[in-house]
């Protein structure tokens, strides 16, 4: 089935569907160099991984987690879907911003891939983990969803080479000198986005009316559009984008410090690798 051409009215319904509907669009969306393929580049690995680990019977709940991975990509779907209809209401604030910023391929390789990652875990997540429930043994559900955690730790160093491939050639030298990308990516989707997810997966199944569902799910909401506009915020210093677009590009530390007219004003404290400040 050609997932490229359907995806508005072609709901997913098993792993396989994820997998290969996915995979046909980045292709679709690299033959027409729409930016929206690094993040489908990164979860189609992530996919595929979950599906293997599935089909080893590695979860406490294997079809359990079946069906949260199959839930969590239609919710993407459905997105995407309304993004491409032009209705904008239905759908996720953050992924608004994610989808508008992939199209416009102004910004870096690496802000497409993390405004993806944060609205599906931010914004999606929550509302997956309630459509197929995290009862009636929520302890248990709870160790699945963590379990999930370690794909992207066994496929991140694929992902990172993948990406570099298609879209950023300098990628691995901006990961050496400036932090690991699988420590970002633990920061905003595993550490902080997947918990917060959970809790607000909880939240919405303790809620006791319509009033308390609707003030749950307006708190997703703006917290996964609040990470965006932090995400985009690098955007509106056009000197440090011009900088870091030739580094992701491949260009080198060294060219870059030696060209003068493109070197951005650096803040006074910045961020060292561990994270302190300097």
């Amino acid at each position: 089935m050609d997932y490229a051409l359907t995806m508005q009215d072609v709901p997913f319904r098993t792993l396989d569907n994820v997998v290969d509907g996915l995979a046909e669009l980045e292709v679709e969306y690299r033959r027409t160099n729409d930016r929206r393929a690094v993040f489908l580049t990164l979860y189609g690995i992530v996919s595929a991984e979950i599906r293997t680990r599935v089909a080893r019977r590695e979860f406490l709940d294997n079809e359990w987690v079946h069906r949260y991975a199959v839930a969590f990509a239609d919710l993407y779907r459905v997105a995407l879907a309304g993004y491409d209809a032009g209705d904008r209401t239905r759908i996720p604030k953050a992924w608004v911003m994610a989808f508008d910023a992939a199209r416009a391929g102004t910004g870096l390789v690496v802000q497409d891939m993390f405004l993806g990652v944060n609205a599906h875990v931010n914004a999606d997540l929550p509302h997956a983990l309630t459509t197929i429930s995290i009862e009636p043994d929520r302890p248990a559900r709870y160790r699945d969803h963590a379990a999930v955690n370690a794909v992207l730790g066994a496929v991140i160093d694929r992902a990172t080479a993948r990406i570099s491939e298609l879209y950023a050639p300098g990628l691995p030298h901006i990961d050496q000198s400036a932090g690991t990308l699988d420590e970002m990516l633990s920061m905003f989707s595993l550490e902080v986005g997947r918990e917060s997810a959970w809790e607000a997966a909880t939240s919405l199944a303790n809620a006791r009316n319509t009033f308390e569902r609707g003030l749950v799910t307006r708190l997703i909401s703006t917290r996964a559009s609040a990470l965006a506009r932090l995400l985009l915020s690098p955007s509106r210093n056009e000197p440090l984008m011009a900088a870091c677009r030739r580094l992701e590009q491949g260009t080198d530390w060294l060219t870059l410090l030696a060209d003068r007219s493109h070197m951005p004003r650096l803040p006074d404290v910045i961020p060292t690798r561990s994270g302190h400040l300097s």
